[in-house]
């Protein structure tokens, strides 16, 4: 199923039909394009350890998000960094 979709359907239809022919065919590609849509679409990332066992693309989406996300609380002046106060440890995060 590598050749060129015909003239006149939209990428939506050559790839369904490209979904429909994996499905009833079977076999190893249908297998990996199910591990791949499972990798992608369920892996809720909760810690930087998870954003680190994705796949490339998603991982520079999701660490471009964290950035956008501290720079908006950065702007808004939501915190302040400070030094510890002397005999003072910071906690942990793990």
């Amino acid at each position: 199923m590598d050749a060129p979709s015909p003239a006149g359907k939209s990428a939506t239809t050559a790839i369904t039909n490209y979904i429909v022919c994996l499905a009833r065919e079977g076999g190893a590609k249908h297998i990996c394009f199910l591990l791949a849509l499972r990798t992608e679409t369920h892996v809720l990332p909760k810690t930087f350890k998870d954003v680190a066992k994705l796949l490339a693309d998603s991982k520079k989406r999701w660490l471009e998000s964290c950035l956008e996300e501290l720079k908006s609380l950065k702007d808004r002046d939501v915190y302040e960094i400070v030094n510890l106060p002397k005999g003072r440890k910071g906690v942990k995060n793990h």
